[in-house]
């Protein structure tokens, strides 16, 4: 009999230390915390589980901090490392998740990348790692090595000091986060190194929209700035898109404004004028309330995935004017290369009221720093005829606006700017 009860007790230890919640074995031998065994370099991190029918409810809810504290929805959980090497600009984690009862292994290795954050002031880190097992998807890593305040999910009291973050996705979906403050940790940072270039900001800042459904998307008023003006020098920033992310006990605000500067002036009777338009953006990504460049811009001009239009821009002269030349310039972005031109192109003498075009289908501004221009040289083409005549100019742009890759309105802006020509 008491041979029997030792087989059976030692039967139930094995069958407690291999199964998993979701059936993945704990059987690999190359960490020591898999064996049951918890050596004084073992971490443990803590952290929740959100199913993933659930993850839109609480991930994407301003309510978040309450289903946290009242435990609804969420599940605790735990990640034990017993081997996290910081060496450069690589990354390996050797570990296990803990969870109901069960554990999943966990070999992570891959890049760490400067953060966004650290145009804010936040000393940070961000990695594209890749999970060995194929258990997981890394949805964010992130260390953040200075007391600056930055974006948790989790809890607040990690805001102002330097900490590790890391969300997981399994192949059900489910999410998995932990994170923790770095100095209740054995972890080294002294190492880390960067060339101080970005990974993709899904993997940064915008990790909230590999889960998170998108956001509607609406127009606010902005009565201070109307669409046209009579000046030579024009700002049309009266269509202001506004969306509102909740990802965890954070808040993400999008602002996007669409603009046109243009500089209309007189043409004399000898000479040449420059006349000149530019498309670009006003906008900015708040957090909380406050503006950061931690959050990449998802409002665009242009950057339709299916059915947009080309991005198109037309200057028109008026009467007794005649287009000389042309230039188009600018930078964008084209699929994931920025984009610098500039190109003049003489076209010689044009006829009245000849229109410049200038289209770049695959272009997109989303950045302040963006921007398409359009440039003319014009002059009088009778000098003969009435002097000091006033005429009017027309710059248009036509261009769509996008969130998430899906159109939200197609713009077709018709600016009409009043200048002499034949000026003495």
């Amino acid at each position: 009999m008491k041979m029997i009860l030792k087989k059976a007790t030692l039967l139930s230890l094995i069958t407690t230390l291999v199964i998993s919640f979701n059936g993945v074995s704990s059987a690999s031998s190359e960490s020591v915390i898999e064996k049951g065994v918890m050596t004084e370099n073992t971490m443990s991190i803590p952290g929740y589980m959100v199913s993933n029918e659930n993850i839109q409810r609480v991930i994407g809810s301003e309510e978040y901090s309450n289903y946290i504290a009242e435990e609804k929805l969420v599940h605790r959980t735990k990640l034990l490392i017993d081997n996290l090497t910081l060496d450069g600009d690589a990354v390996h984690i050797n570990g296990l998740v803990r969870y109901n009862g069960g554990v999943v292994p966990l070999q992570l290795e891959g890049k760490l990348y400067s953060s966004r954050e650290q145009s804010d002031g936040i000393d940070s880190y961000v990695g594209d790692l890749k999970e060995n097992n194929d258990s997981f998807n890394v949805l964010h890593f992130k260390i953040k090595t200075n007391d600056r305040a930055d974006t948790s999910l989790i809890s607040t009291d990690l805001r102002n000091t330097s900490n590790i973050k890391l969300y997981l996705q399994d192949k059900k979906g489910d999410m998995f986060y932990f994170e923790e403050k770095l100095n209740h940790l054995n972890i080294d940072t002294s190492k880390i190194t960067t060339d101080g270039s970005y990974t993709d900001s899904l993997l940064d800042g915008n990790w909230f929209e590999q889960i998170l459904a998108p956001a509607e998307s609406h127009r606010i008023t902005n009565e201070e700035i109307g669409p046209f003006s009579a000046n030579p020098y024009i700002k049309s920033c009266s269509n202001v898109y506004y969306s509102k992310v909740p990802f965890g006990v954070d808040v993400a605000e999008f602002y996007f404004c669409p603009k046109v500067e243009g500089n209309i002036v007189d043409v004399g009777k000898a000479g040449t004028a420059n006349w000149t338009s530019r498309l670009t953006v006003a906008e900015h990504v708040r957090v909380n309330g406050n503006t950061t460049n931690g959050i990449e811009q998802r409002y665009k001009i242009g950057g339709v995935t299916s059915g947009g239009t080309q991005t198109l821009g037309t200057i028109a002269a008026g009467q007794n004017t005649v287009i000389t030349s042309r230039l188009i310039g600018g930078i964008y972005r084209e699929s994931s290369s920025e984009i610098k031109a500039n190109w003049p192109v003489i076209i010689g003498l044009f006829t009245k009221n000849v229109p410049y075009y200038a289209a770049g289908k695959s272009a997109y501004l989303y950045d302040a720093g963006h921007y398409l221009d359009l440039g003319l040289l014009v002059s009088t083409w009778d000098s003969k005829q009435k002097s000091n005549e006033s005429t009017t100019a027309y710059i248009n742009w036509k261009f769509d606006v996008s969130f998430l890759g899906s159109k939200v309105v197609t713009l077709d802006w018709k600016i009409p700017v009043n200048y002499r020509v034949n000026a003495n």
